[in-house]
């Protein structure tokens, strides 16, 4: 058997007769007015799912108008002024403390969220969306966001972290949740906590821990109890602490989780135990967590004694209790009250006193009475909002230096939160901040 090669005669003798066939005309196919109304149909409802992601998205919703360039940080004072006069005002009803950033102050109200100049109030940066704010918070000291969460019809579930420096959008997050939430951050977190269920982020918005109601849950047994309502709840050192009411429990609960699932995505609880001896006084609260202890205030009846004051109550990471420490204080602490961690001091506000606590330890310092609210330090001083001004203390003893006489228009009741920003100072009372400016 011989094999062909190219240009053999068989080869040639093919494409001679292929050549000498006729060539046949391939009528092009009929459109019909079916294919046509098909076609069209295709085209309309490309167009009505696009249209109907585009409604839905967070792009339609929101709107920016960020700095174009960051803007530059102001110098911190070294003490606090010789006085103050009244300055700028806004409204910043969704802001549950003062908010500000190196280089501005941050108001958030009616799904606004703005970068003030300290100065002037002139509006640096601003974010808007159509939905209701839920809470807006400043987190992340190495890389410095700051944190809104709006409500849609799943909840406050709609995030985004904005660059404290400029405004521009850094991350943004969505899932299930309650339809009100408390927002704590500390370390490397952000806690967001509704009466149901809480979640953390990290700075780039991924989702460390879920604890509490879980929508979907993919695996069995990672939730240590279900059912339990979340009262308070504060982050820190990559913990969290929470007060929760479970089932027919004899009392109110602390648990002590941390802030990222393990790799079985299950919650790593490293205490849990009930703390009061019942539940019809009000319940405990969250203060603050460090790396080896979590705060409480307790202002009624608790395990240990049966008739006493309000407490502050200090517990390891296995939630045992270690220390009491009796504190001036309301039965319940205003509901406006947060703890403030401001330039490594911390500080809280219990309705008629303001605590100074170690940082690392959890136990109160010292205590000033007679106050409207947490302290903040401004370079060696410490501000304490008081009666009739700003009163400066020795932040190492509380000795009382000198008060700043300052008016607060229209002032009735409630915390006073204080940030001081370079030579000034923004305030929060009834939903606006009210700015101090030094002289």
């Amino acid at each position: 058997m011989r094999l062909r090669t190219p240009g053999s005669g068989g080869d040639a003798g093919a494409e001679s007769e292929r050549a000498a066939a006729p060539s046949v005309r391939i009528r092009p196919e009929r459109r019909t007015r079916g294919d046509l109304a098909i076609v069209v149909a295709i085209v309309v409802v490309v167009a009505l799912v696009a249209a109907a992601v585009w409604w839905v998205s967070t792009s339609r919703r929101a709107s920016d108008d960020f700095a174009a360039a960051p803007l530059p940080s102001i110098d911190t004072a070294t003490s606090a002024p010789a006085g103050f006069t009244s300055g700028w005002q806004a409204d910043s009803s969704d802001t549950a403390s003062t908010v500000v950033t190196d280089s501005a102050v941050v108001t958030a109200d009616d799904g606004t969220v703005a970068g003030h100049d300290p100065g002037s109030g002139d509006v640096r940066w601003r974010y808007h969306r159509a939905d209701p704010l839920c809470g807006v918070i400043g987190a992340y000291s190495s890389s410095p966001r700051v944190v809104a969460v709006y409500r849609n019809s799943r909840g406050c579930s709609e995030v985004t972290a904005l660059d404290a420096s400029d405004g521009r959008r850094a991350a943004t997050r969505a899932s299930a949740a309650d339809s009100s939430v408390s927002l704590s951050s500390g370390s490397d977190y952000v806690v967001s906590q509704g009466d149901s269920r809480l979640e953390s982020w990290g700075s780039s918005m991924v989702r460390g821990v879920e604890y509490g109601r879980v929508s979907a849950p993919v695996k069995p047994g990672t939730q240590p109890r279900s059912g339990c309502v979340l009262l308070s709840s504060a982050t820190g050192a990559d913990q969290i602490a929470v007060i929760e009411r479970c089932g027919d429990e004899p009392g109110y609960r602390l648990t002590i989780i941390a802030a990222a699932q393990d790799k079985d995505e299950k919650v790593d609880e490293s205490g849990s135990r009930i703390i009061t001896s019942g539940t019809a006084e009000p319940p405990p609260r969250v203060v603050a967590v460090s790396s080896s202890a979590v705060a409480v205030y307790v202002g009624a009846s608790g395990p240990l004694e049966t008739d006493r004051g309000p407490q502050l109550q200090v517990y390891g990471m296995g939630a045992t209790l270690t220390s009491s420490h009796e504190v001036l204080g309301d039965p319940t602490p205003p509901a406006d009250s947060h703890p403030q961690m401001r330039d490594g001091l911390l500080s809280y506000y219990t309705g008629k006193s303001t605590i100074i606590l170690d940082a690392s330890a959890l136990t109160p310092t010292y205590q000033v009475p007679g106050t409207l609210g947490p302290a903040a330090l401004m370079g060696r001083d410490l501000l304490v909002p008081g009666p009739t001004g700003i009163t400066i203390l020795d932040p190492a003893t509380g000795r009382q230096i000198r008060t700043i006489p300052v008016d607060r228009p229209g002032y009735r009741s409630g915390t006073i939160t204080l940030a001081p920003i370079g030579n000034d100072v923004a305030q929060l009372y009834g939903g606006r901040i009210h700015m101090l400016l030094g002289t």
